[in-house]
């Protein structure tokens, strides 16, 4: 179990003062286990059960003088007494746990989404572009739920063995004996569960890898759905979801059938244990009425928790895969964010700060880009000039390298070779947060999110009124809100789907607009615009001359004929 180190390490030093409560709440409640055992010797040889051994006296005085010390009288209304208080503690102490077990899961399960959520947020665009984004998502939904389970079953597991121990010590206390013969049964039983190869870290990674695989395949598919239907391709996604899923099914219900073998073994070998138990205490120890009801009372306490802690380390196993895979997932991120910020030069420039300055004057000098794993340049040797103020048309055959001149300008790529300069100054020299707020932004393919149309505009701009944010809808032609009986309130449903592409464009042109940009990329930002909209939009542009440097990636003649100039890829 090599992950379970690491993650009780991670817990320690995340988490140490949870745990020391959960700890010594649990060392509590072992002392109470065990005092609650030990009260019933006393109490058989009050109801007139023999004990007839020197063990069995000794604690029975030992327990009776401990009684006379607290003020309690050793009777049996004393014990029962005494037995009536030790409970309702370990039900106060069973609360008091329960409730830090509560707060320790929702910590590490809260503090582990938000760090790995933030990791990949951080993480430079060109490595985030490499991540599949369904494996992603399941790392952050599914495998932080598989965490949540591990910290559960060790929690789990840390009571048991507290109960495990405290029954261990009675029965040392009471026969010494009987409990080495109960060892070499424990030993026995452990023995067993190995030979049996209960399932473990190696199940656990392959059932990881196949829940990765079918949640990602469905991920895909949802995503693509629009296309499915149009390809009248239903029944083989179906399929291909369905292969998936008959993969996890198989593993799944191979390790709970070996799970339930080594179950049923332990609970064979188990019964078989208690009798030798009683043939040896009765036939060889000749123990005592009262001994051997403790002991056999200890022993029905002990095997089955034994058993369960068999369990839950082979499940503990199994789920730390899911641990191995987000720590994994974590360092390749900050590695990744760490390196890109050794990159920036320490005595960074400070940057403009955004409506205080004109607007940024641009130049790409002699840059070349290569995408990871390809030997051809994306662009290469390639320089050009984009004046302050003005409207510069990118233009070029699809592949020429038009949004990656648009994602080196906006800073999201780092070139292989050359420099993109502002105002004189290299890019990746300026503060990067102080950059992006003077930049404004739309995609090809605008995002939306799942939410009315004020809080899609509020996202770029939280602080905007509604003045502020109709100003921006009639500047980028969104006619269309004041049409909805709702308006600003209308929802556009999961990215956008209750509009239509021109709308969604529009919408986030709007968006984009509201941030009052010192340089705004459009990447083919009317393609789904008809020519009367697209007029419109690019009058709107025309009327930021001065006020914003705008650089828009295009196919479209009525672009190019409105640009100051027009760079050739």
């Amino acid at each position: 179990m090599t992950a379970l180190h690491p993650f009780v390490h991670t817990l320690w030093r995340e988490h140490r003062t949870a745990m020391l409560v959960v700890g010594a709440t649990s060392l509590v409640l072992m002392l109470t286990e065990g005092v609650g055992l030990l009260l019933l010797i006393p109490m058989l040889r009050l109801v007139g059960v023999s004990l007839g051994d020197g063990a069995s006296d000794r604690i029975a005085g030992a327990m009776e003088g401990a009684l006379r010390a607290a003020g309690v009288a050793p009777t049996l209304a004393g014990v029962l007494a005494a037995v009536v208080a030790v409970v309702i503690a370990r039900a106060a102490l069973q609360l008091l746990l329960a409730r830090w077990h509560a707060r320790l899961e929702a910590e590490v399960v809260g503090r582990l989404r938000e760090r790995l959520f933030t990791a990949v947020v951080q993480l430079p665009w060109a490595r985030f572009a490499g991540e599949r984004p369904a494996a992603l998502v399941h790392a952050m939904g599914p495998q932080v739920d598989d965490v949540h389970s591990a910290l559960l079953m060790l929690l789990q597991s840390a009571s048991l063995a507290a109960a495990v121990l405290a029954a261990v010590l009675v029965a040392v206390l009471v026969a010494p004996f009987l409990t080495g013969v109960v060892a070499v049964a424990g030993g026995v039983l452990f023995a067993a569960a190995r030979a049996l190869r209960a399932p473990g870290r190696v199940e656990g990674e392959r059932l990881l890898d196949a829940s990765t695989g079918l949640f990602s395949r469905i991920s895909e598919l949802l995503g693509a759905m629009k296309m499915i239907h149009a390809h009248g391709v239903e029944e083989r996604a179906v399929r291909a979801v369905a292969d998936d899923a008959r993969g996890w099914t198989v593993l799944t219900l191979g390790y709970a059938w070996r799970r339930a073998r080594v179950s049923f073994a332990l609970a064979v070998l188990g019964v078989v244990m208690l009798a030798l138990l009683v043939w040896v205490a009765v036939a060889v120890a000749h123990l005592a009425p009262a001994t051997l009801l403790l002991l056999l009372l200890v022993y029905a306490r002990l095997v089955p928790r034994v058993s369960e802690l068999q369990a839950l380390g082979s499940a503990i196993a199994q789920t730390l895969a899911s641990f191995d895979s987000i720590a994994a997932l974590l360092a390749r991120c900050e590695s990744a964010r760490a390196a890109a910020d050794d990159q920036r030069a320490p005595d960074a420039a400070p940057a403009v700060s955004r409506r205080d300055g004109p607007p940024p004057a641009i130049e790409v000098r002699d840059l070349t880009v290569r995408y990871p794993g390809s030997d051809r340049a994306i662009l290469e040797g390639f320089g050009a000039q984009v004046p302050a103020g003005g409207l510069t048309a990118i233009v070029g055959e699809t592949g020429a390298g038009k949004t990656t001149l648009a994602d080196l300008l906006l800073g999201l790529l780092e070139p292989d070779g050359g420099a993109v300069l502002v105002d004189g100054e290299r890019l990746e020299r300026l503060p990067r947060a102080a950059w992006r707020a003077r930049l404004g932004y739309l995609a090809q393919e605008p995002m939306l999110f799942h939410g009315t149309i004020r809080e899609n505009l509020l996202f770029a701009r939280p602080s905007a009124t509604d003045e502020q944010l109709h100003a921006a809808l009639v500047a980028a032609a969104c006619d269309f809100v004041e049409r909805l009986p709702q308006r600003l309130d209308a929802p556009v449903g999961d990215r956008g789907v209750l509009l239509s592409g021109g709308e969604r464009q529009r919408l986030a042109l709007a968006r984009a607009l509201l941030r009052e940009p010192d340089l705004l990329v459009l990447d083919e930002a009317t393609s789904a615009l008809d020519a009367e909209t697209e007029a419109r939009i690019l009058q709107t542009l025309r009327a930021l001359r001065g006020r914003c440097t705008v650089v828009f990636c295009t196919h479209r003649e009525a672009v190019r004929a409105e640009a100051d100039q027009v760079i050739q890829l």
